[in-house]
């Protein structure tokens, strides 16, 4: 039984783990929210594209998509989705971009991938980063999760699915006293079992906003997940729809 590195061999069952996830749904609300900022994008770079689903949901909605993610092995899943263009995928550790200055008209950061920064400095060059390869005015979506959901769903979680010799369990768990959601992962793939060890942080999100503010950006609005209405720090997921200053 091995330890490895998030998303090494999570990354080769994770369509499977997020399968009661609707990427067109959400696919329609992401462009709902750039339809809110009164902006028209052309460009959208999703930092986090992981597999590659919601790009591949977005593919004929936006001109151009590009997916980067910092996991080699998710988008090597993310390539394997035949409606995605592979010249438009690639790694990358947003924490130094190797995109170039003023690229895109909106970036999006999803699915608690801000979380996954759990320092300062890390969610400094990050936002830093994010704002250095936006154009003027550009726009910047981000999710994250509230500490309230954290204890009510994520306190003390279990869950298992296999499938032959396939399949994993779960178990998360969070420390209230650190500010850190833990996800435990045993993966089995074709017989052979695999440990990874997930670790998010959860923000305040009146330190997000501070952070925001010292990176040059300006909130639009924060809002309900998958809803058209202003939230507050005890909703579960929370989108921030912000733009370059």
């Amino acid at each position: 039984m091995d330890l490895i590195k998030p998303y090494i061999k999570l990354a080769e069952i994770y369509d499977r783990l997020m399968d009661h996830v609707d990427y067109s749904k959400w696919s329609d609300y992401i462009l709902n929210l750039i339809q809110t900022s009164g902006r028209e994008v052309g460009s959208v770079i999703d930092l986090s594209c992981g597999t590659g689903s919601l790009i591949n949901q977005l593919q004929g909605k936006i001109s151009t998509i590009f997916g980067c993610d910092n996991s080699r092995e998710m988008v090597r899943e993310a390539h394997k989705k035949k409606r995605l263009n592979s010249d438009f995928l690639f790694v990358n550790d947003i924490r130094r971009a190797a995109i170039k200055d003023n690229c895109f008209e909106c970036a999006l950061f999803l699915y608690d991938s801000l979380n996954y920064l759990i320092d300062d400095v890390s969610l400094l060059n990050s936002l830093a980063e994010i704002h250095r390869i936006l154009k003027k005015n550009g726009l910047f979506i981000f999710d994250v999760v509230s500490e309230n959901h954290c204890i009510e769903h994520y306190g003390d979680f279990h869950e298992s699915e296999y499938w032959g010799d396939e399949g994993y369990s779960r178990h998360s768990y969070y420390d209230s006293k650190s500010g850190f959601q833990f996800n435990d992962f045993r993966i089995v793939i074709k017989g052979d079992t695999y440990i990874e060890k997930h670790q998010q942080k959860v923000y305040d999100l009146d330190y997000l906003k501070s952070m925001l503010s010292k990176t040059k950006f300006k909130i639009i609005g924060t809002f309900n997940d998958f809803f058209d209405e202003e939230t507050d720090a005890n909703q579960g997921r929370i989108h921030f729809l912000c733009t370059k200053l």
